[in-house]
């Protein structure tokens, strides 16, 4: 195990100011790992709206010096949030390096326990930070993957585990990138003390401003995180490090070019990029269609699958198709893309996209392990978003369990304030690259949506999700 590092801290002035700032009010932070994706949108429409506001009363006849108080206003919440983070991140840098150098497993969970809270509370701090979309998202991704893989590694201990090497290593991949991460805003929080202004430098929120390219260096990290849940069920899950769903022989670079042509109509002009080497080897290519689309299209080298499309709508924005036609789409390319007995487990639509989970299925088993994600313009009809690394990644043939209990025997688990509308027998990536076959129930009441994992040979509760609505569409946490 590497030994600790030194604490790095901010200088005292810093903290004074901060605590002057914070006197006169001090808002609530929620904890609430419910409410994430509603922070998320909602801090994201609050800094619009705190701009827009300068510019609303300027044009209105309010003076410029009340224009300068709103402004002084907003940049005040933005220092209190930055600080907040710094204080979280710093906490939990300090208890991570004490984690790392301690052999007591109730201790270990204490301290995962507050590395958690602390990760949550750094997430809403980022969240009301006047961050571009996209930054938003991947440091929120990774703080909220660090909340949960420490409160899942607590949970064990109260079990009577012990961690073991592996988890100690990742802790300490975690320990050192959180360490880079305070480097970074103890400098940020320095540059603050100097007179550097949040507002100022971030005025336009998409276009890459000088804050958020500088906080967009906290989440370079490359880190191997279990199983986690973000937008369906089970999305993000790659269960096995080994490649076991590609079979066959190696195609040549006119073969798949062959495949991409076939499995996209309309095309204007179809080049081959780049071939790569790496977990996957895949030629790339890229296709411009008579919707002005441009796609950037994976193959695999082995057997010839389209792994990946990445791409965005054309000029023809004007919705075309409803949801159902997209979904038919989605399942058709899947197939013919050798996606065995695929079935749609999750839909959303946000704008002119729809947006499918689609997992196969196995004797009436949902195979949430071997997903696959994929986007149509509803536009156009066109895949514009395909992955199907996690189902080429994991699908081999199963011997599935055989569930001692019936789904009766466990319906009786889902709490009786909830309804259940639907039910279905499922393989489900647990913690841990555990594939435990379960009951999934979804369930509802007056307000939220819930789906329960139970156990089908032990009745246990696996695992429960939350359905969180927010402005990028529905999430599971």
């Amino acid at each position: 195990m590497k030994k600790n590092k030194d604490v790095l801290s901010v200088d005292n002035n810093y903290y004074m100011k901060k605590k002057e700032d914070e006197k006169a009010n001090k808002p609530k932070s929620s904890k609430s790992k419910a409410m994430r994706g509603a922070i998320v949108g909602l801090s994201i429409a609050t800094g619009i709206l705190g701009l827009s506001t300068i510019g609303f009363g300027v044009a209105y006849g309010v003076t410029q010096s009340q224009a300068n108080d709103y402004g002084t206003r907003l940049e005040n919440v933005y220092q209190k949030n930055f600080y907040d983070l710094v204080d979280s991140v710093n906490n939990a840098e300090i208890k991570l390096s004490k984690i790392l150098n301690s052999s007591t497993s109730s201790y270990q969970k204490k301290l995962l326990n507050e590395v958690s809270l602390n990760a949550t509370a750094a997430e809403v701090s980022i969240a009301a930070l006047p961050l571009s979309q996209g930054d938003i998202n991947e440091n929120i991704r990774m703080i909220n993957q660090i909340s949960g893989y420490t409160s899942t590694l607590a949970d064990r201990l109260s079990t009577g585990a012990n961690l073991t090497s592996a988890e100690m290593d990742t802790l300490q991949d975690i320990y050192d990138n959180i360490l880079a991460m305070k480097t970074q805003l103890n400098k940020f929080a320095r540059k603050i003390q100097g007179g550097y202004n949040i507002l100022d430098h971030s005025i336009n929120l998409d276009s890459g401003s000088d804050f958020s390219m500088q906080m967009a260096q906290m989440h370079d990290v490359d880190i191997d995180y279990p199983t986690m849940i973000y937008d369906g069920p089970f999305s993000d899950s790659v269960v096995n490090s080994t490649i076991k769903g590609l079979t066959g022989n190696k195609v040549s670079k006119e073969d798949a070019n062959k495949v991409v042509s076939e499995r996209f109509k309309n095309i204007v002009s179809l080049y081959f990029d780049s071939d790569t080497n790496g977990r996957f080897d895949t030629y790339n290519f890229r296709l411009k269609n008579s919707d002005e689309e441009m796609l950037y299209v994976q193959v695999s080298q082995i057997g010839g699958h389209i792994l990946t499309v990445s791409g965005s709508s054309g000029a023809n924005s004007t919705k075309s198709m409803e949801q159902d036609d997209a979904e038919k789409i989605a399942l058709e390319f899947a197939k013919n893309n050798g996606i065995e007995n695929p079935e749609v487990v999750w839909e959303d639509s946000i704008k002119n996209d729809a947006y499918f989970n689609i997992a196969p299925v196995q004797n009436g088993v949902v195979l949430y392990p071997d997903l696959v994600k994929v986007k149509v313009d509803l536009a156009t009809g066109t895949v514009i978003g395909y992955d199907a690394t996690t189902y080429f990644t994991n699908h081999t043939g199963r011997n599935l369990p055989s569930a001692s209990k019936t789904i009766a025997d466990v319906r009786g688990k889902v709490p009786k304030q909830l309804t259940v509308v639907g039910e279905r027998k499922v393989l489900a990536p647990l913690d841990y690259n555990r594939e435990v076959l379960c009951y999934e129930f979804e369930c509802i009441n007056s307000e939220d949506t819930y789906y329960f994992y139970i156990n089908a040979s032990t009745g246990d509760e696996e695992n429960i999700l939350k359905v969180i609505k927010t402005d990028d569409g529905n999430k599971l946490l």
